[in-house]
Order: structure tokens, then C-alpha cells, then sequence
């Protein structure tokens, strides 16, 4: 797959997540071997007013590339400012159109997925996104359609190779059908046969298998991995290992998880401060200690920490806890425990 100067195969992307893919994340992504991170979704409107907080959002340092900053509209001239701006003052690597965000919040502004109710409408926003990138790729990410009585990505997807596109991200279901139900891979290889540029997998990636599948089935470019990589971006290893060698590597232990955990914590402090970050972690911590045992009091204890003294001492006390539990009860090993 190329897009611009970027030369991936089989690359397995992080999907630009709302209200989470800030630095940290992006950054633990690409060392555990993700192709390529985004930021969240930067409304143009606030990159044009220059407001701070979006400004703040499309920041990043050469640790967290290759990544493209996502941007949302549904103003054509504002489109294509915000990507003059993006491609002057930030130099991504790429500029994503987010034609598929289903939150009410956006879609009642006009923007993510309701742009898809018209295509007019979207084919102006591709052109003028297009022209104010400059050099810069501009890739899109797309639903199905608005709804499923009208699929509307065969039509988007010749439109935005004749704009100049570089790629396109299909999540395979449309914005009525949200996250929930089976995503339609079918969608998926349609689209690829249809164009010629690079399509992008998105929609059920769980496990290393799913994106084999999903590469099989599809004969996509490259897969996009997003609700899986929360509390787990191991996952990013484990599916290059799987597509390389056909070989599964061993779940992730408690223990590195809780490592990549406190890891993550460092990194926020480091980011936003010791309070600030240690509060925006929880989200994530809650995430991290999914299926561990005695969970639900675990997530508790995390969803109140205030420091980074605080997520270590709870972590220490848990490990603590489960060793006394394996000696009590079978005197199993430690290394079996983890």
C-alpha cells in the first residue's frame, strides 16, 4: 500500500478514536508495531478559529509516526482552510476526511456520516480538502451509508479516486447500524474491486485471525484495528506476528498488562501533568484489567486514583493479592500466575 511517501504491506493501522487517541496512546501503539496512528477527530471549524484546544490536538512528535490527522466538516471552503493549515503548520504524514463518525453531536452538525446523505455535498468537501492539503495525501474514511436501504460506498469511492484520494477506509456498516451487529466485510471487497487506490479494512478486527480473515476475504490493503486495541495494544504485535508466520503469540500475561499499564500512566503524567493525567487515565485503566480476576472491585479502586503513586500502590496490592491467593489455594508459581 502507498499513500504519499508511506510504503506499508500488510499494514495494521490504529483507528483515530474520539476522546482517546491522544499521544500516549499513539505513541504505545507504535512501539508495540502499529503502521500508522491518527489523532482524533479535529473539527475544522476550530482549526480555522484557532482554537487552542484543537490546535493542541493535532500536536505530535516523530515518535508517534507515521500519522495522519483526522479532520471533520461539513463546509467545503472551511474543509479546505483547516487543510491548508494542517499541511502548514503540522506536515502529517496524512490528512483523513472522517465521513464516518456516527455520534449525534457530529452528524447533527452535518458532519461524519451525514455527510453521506449527500453526495454532492461530499464530493465538494473531497475537492476542496484535496486543494487545500497541498502535498499532502488526503485519505477518507467512509460507513456504508447513512442507512442500509442506501449504500452509498461504491459511489463515494469512485468519486474520491476521480478527486484525488489517496486511499479509503471502509467501516463495513452503516451509521444506523452504529457498532452494533456484524460488520459486512462483502462491502469491504466490493470497494476494493471497484477502485484502484488502496482500501483500508475497518469493522469486527479482534484477534489475529479476524484480520487474516479479513485480508483474505477482502483482499484489502491494509486493516484498521480500533475498540481492540483499547487496554491492549499488543494486539498490533501479535497480528503482524500471526499475518508473518501463521503462528499465534501467547496471550498477554497480568503482569504485562499491568506493566504496559503503568507505562501508559507514566506517559500521561509526562504528557498532562500529574493530576490531570492521572484522572484521564482511569478510562484507560479500566480497560487494561478487563477479564483479570476480581475485576469489577479492581476497576473500582482505578476509577479514583489521583496520582501515579496511587496506580501503582492499587497494582502492587493486587499482585500481592494474587500471589497469596496461588500460594493459599494450589501453591502454583509465580510464572504461572502471570
Amino acid at each position: 500500500m502507498k499513500i504519499g511517501n508511506l510504503n506499508i504491506t500488510k499494514g495494521v493501522l490504529l483507528a483515530p478514536l474520539a476522546g482517546v487517541s491522544n499521544r500516549p496512546f499513539r505513541v504505545l501503539a507504535i512501539r508495540a508495531g502499529a503502521s500508522i496512528t491518527y489523532t482524533g477527530m479535529v473539527s475544522s471549524e476550530g482549526i480555522i478559529r484557532h482554537q487552542q484546544r484543537t490546535w493542541d490536538m493535532m500536536k505530535f512528535q516523530p515518535d508517534e509516526q507515521p500519522i495522519g490527522i483526522q479532520l471533520f466538516g461539513a463546509n467545503p471552503e472551511v474543509m479546505k482552510q483547516a487543510a491548508q493549515i494542517i499541511s502548514e503548520e503540522f506536515h502529517p504524514d496524512i490528512i483523513d476526511i472522517n465521513f464516518g463518525c456516527p455520534v449525534r453531536k457530529v452528524v447533527n452538525k452535518n458532519g461524519g456520516a451525514a455527510v453521506l446523505k449527500d453526495i454532492l455535498l461530499t464530493e465538494e468537501i473531497i475537492k476542496a480538502t484535496v486543494e487545500g492539503a497541498g502535498q499532502i495525501p488526503v485519505t477518507i474514511k467512509i460507513r456504508t451509508g447513512w442507512e442500509d436501504s442506501n449504500p452509498v460506498y461504491l459511489k463515494v469511492g469512485e468519486i474520491a479516486q476521480n478527486c484525488g484520494i489517496k486511499a479509503i477506509t471502509l467501516h463495513a456498516r452503516s451509521r444506523s447500524k452504529g457498532f452494533s451487529g456484524k460488520a459486512d466485510w462483502s462491502a469491504i471487497e466490493e470497494l476494493k474491486r471497484a477502485v484502484e487506490i488502496p482500501i483500508i479494512g475497518n469493522g469486527d478486527i479482534f484477534s489475529p485471525q479476524d484480520a487474516k480473515r479479513m485480508f483474505d476475504e477482502t483482499a484489502c490493503d491494509a486493516v484498521m484495528v480500533g475498540r481492540a486495541a483499547l487496554g491492549n495494544p499488543f494486539i498490533f504485535r501479535q497480528i503482524k506476528h500471526y499475518l508473518k508466520t501463521g503462528e499465534l503469540l501467547e496471550t498477554s500475561s497480568v503482569k504485562e498488562k499491568i506493566d504496559m499499564a503503568q507505562l501508559h500512566a507514566e506517559l500521561m503524567v509526562e504528557q498532562y501533568g500529574e493530576a490531570k493525567g492521572a484522572v484521564m487515565m482511569r478510562r484507560y485503566l479500566g480497560w487494561y484489567v478487563k477479564g483479570f480476576k476480581g475485576a469489577a472491585e479492581l476497576r473500582t479502586l482505578l476509577f479514583q486514583v489521583k496520582s501515579i503513586n496511587d496506580i501503582k500502590n492499587i497494582f502492587n496490592d493486587y499482585w500481592n493479592q494474587l500471589h497469596a491467593i496461588s500460594r493459599n489455594n494450589t501453591g502454583n508459581s509465580d510464572k504461572k500466575i502471570a
